[in-house]
């Protein structure tokens, strides 16, 4: 069986992923490069790893997991550290401050989840969107009915697409959110509410989404959030950071 073929990413290359699920570990594997994966007590090891692989378990939300950056990962000097997991991406930001390597830092990271609108949301005229920055220029890629469920693209009717106002709204609101938090680089999934010709934010997390959501943004757009932004933390740019336009065949 003839699998991805892998980018010609020099073998000094090292890559630390925290919390990686299967997807995103596989993602890894195409990039060329030396994989670490740091993953917590008693998760899956063989679906992760590969011959270019190391592995490590390890609770990465506890005291001990400075040390363990210094001791452990200090030494293998990787090229960057990152999460695409809600509980992973704190660690990774703690880590690549330690490390000295590229990466969003810890307190941008608590701008982002912190910085919603108060009252609470109701399921009305509500929105995820997909977005993925790169040098602080945010590209809106998908945006999906809150509480879609992902399904194949055969299943997948777009239901309407945003009018010019609703889109340049939406458009608006995430530039004015993530600028507002400081991400440069890196994805985010975002929580909207639209209402009475006003969008605001309701949450926010620095991360692809689901495993699910994530292909379901691939096979709508054709951009590869996972791969993307783990080719962005490598410096590697390829056709999943080509443009993508959200109101074209993304909105539903």
């Amino acid at each position: 069986m003839v699998g991805p073929q892998r980018d010609t990413q020099p073998a000094s290359e090292r890559l630390v992923v925290i919390d990686a699920s299967v997807r995103t570990a596989r993602s890894a594997h195409t990039l060329g490069c030396h994989t670490v994966f740091v993953q917590r007590p008693g998760a899956p090891v063989h679906e992760l790893v590969d011959d270019f692989s190391g592995y490590y378990n390890v609770d990465f939300t506890g005291e001990t997991f400075e040390g363990f950056v210094l001791e452990v990962l200090r030494p293998l000097a990787p090229t960057a550290v990152v999460s695409l997991s809600d509980d992973g991406v704190l660690p990774a930001a703690l880590a690549n401050s330690l490390l000295g390597t590229p990466g969003t830092q810890a307190d941008v990271l608590r701008r982002l989840t912190a910085g919603a609108v108060s009252g609470e949301a109701d399921g009305t005229g509500e929105w995820s969107a997909y977005t993925f920055s790169e040098a602080g220029a945010h590209r809106w890629v998908a945006l999906l009915d809150e509480g879609t469920q992902p399904t194949l693209l055969e299943h997948v009717v777009p239901e309407r697409r945003l009018t010019s106002g609703e889109y340049d709204a939406v458009e608006a609101a995430l530039t004015g959110f993530l600028d507002a938090a400081g991400l440069e680089n890196g994805p985010a999934r975002i929580r909207l509410r639209s209402r009475d010709g006003e969008v605001r934010v309701l949450g926010a997390a620095p991360t692809a989404g689901t495993d699910e959501e994530a292909e379901l943004v691939r096979r709508l757009t054709g951009f590869d959030l996972v791969r993307a932004s783990l080719g962005r933390a490598l410096e590697i740019a390829d056709d999943a950071t080509s443009p993508a336009r959200a109101q074209e065949g993304a909105t539903r």
